[in-house]
């Protein structure tokens, strides 16, 4: 049956389902990626990028911890609402 379709539709049928699997693909690494949600905290640090840097992700995990900030989820949860 594949085969009584002509060769220029059966290229454009397989560049068409390649671009939608890479398409959904591209979208579905996108929503999964984690994000933050707004929070505020404080942080107090003296020292080089890096040591500041580590204090502020030591911060936010600590205010995720008592419960300050939410943590974090994967993007397509948001889009829920």
């Amino acid at each position: 049956m594949i085969s009584q379709i002509p060769d220029g539709t059966r290229r454009l049928l397989l560049v068409a389902c390649t671009v939608t699997a890479l398409a959904a693909g591209a979208l579905g690494a996108f929503a999964a990626q984690s994000v933050r949600p707004s929070c505020s905290y404080v942080v107090f640090s003296l020292g080089s990028g890096a040591e500041q840097e580590e204090a502020m992700e030591r911060g936010y995990w600590q205010a995720v911890g008592s419960g300050e900030c939410a943590p974090p989820h994967a993007r397509w949860q948001f889009w829920r609402g």
